[in-house]
């Protein structure tokens, strides 16, 4: 993400045909953690945008098997008043993708510093273009697993709260 400042980060972006982009406002968090216990390496993904949703992904490797689970887009409140909250029905990676039981993940965050201003300017498959300003504030994290019978103490290389105006550009909008 590039950073910017100023009247140029809050501007519509402009069409070449005076067509209005469609655009969104979007609040949320994002935490992406791994761990490892007991012979247990988890893998943990929570996202939570006003716009679209919460979704929930978990990774489970032991020495026996691998597990996995997740969910989304739900109307569900992962993120709330500085706790963190989810449970994610787990299942066996095999043919029989076996019910194991629930993953609970539990913790708290904080915000780790000011919000940073960012800009971003990328072209996807779906739209031709995609512009997003407004902040992310680093978050600092103590969060935990609890899944087959072990918590897992989690390290979250990502953690961020978002507060964005997002533009899409329809193909033959620019």
């Amino acid at each position: 993400m590039v950073a910017t400042t100023g009247a140029a980060a809050q501007a519509a972006p402009a069409t070449e045909h005076g067509s209005t982009p469609e655009q969104t406002i979007e609040k949320g968090y994002a935490l992406s953690c791994t761990g490892q216990s007991g012979g247990v390496t988890v893998t943990v993904d929570l996202y939570q945008n006003s716009a679209f949703g919460s979704h929930a992904s978990l990774s489970v490797e032991t020495p026996h098997a691998e597990y996995g689970g997740g969910y989304g887009p739900e109307d569900t409140t992962l993120f709330s008043n500085g706790t963190i909250a989810a449970e994610i029905p787990v299942k066996t990676l095999d043919d029989t993708a076996e019910p194991v039981g629930d993953a609970v993940i539990s913790g708290t965050y904080a915000a780790a510093g000011q919000p940073e201003r960012v800009h971003e300017v990328i072209e996807d498959p779906a739209h031709h273009y995609v512009i997003t300003t407004g902040t992310n504030t680093q978050l600092r994290t103590v969060a935990a697993v609890d899944v087959l019978g072990e918590r897992v103490p989690l390290s979250c290389s990502t953690a961020f709260a978002f507060d964005l105006k997002v533009w899409r550009l329809a193909p033959g909008q620019n």
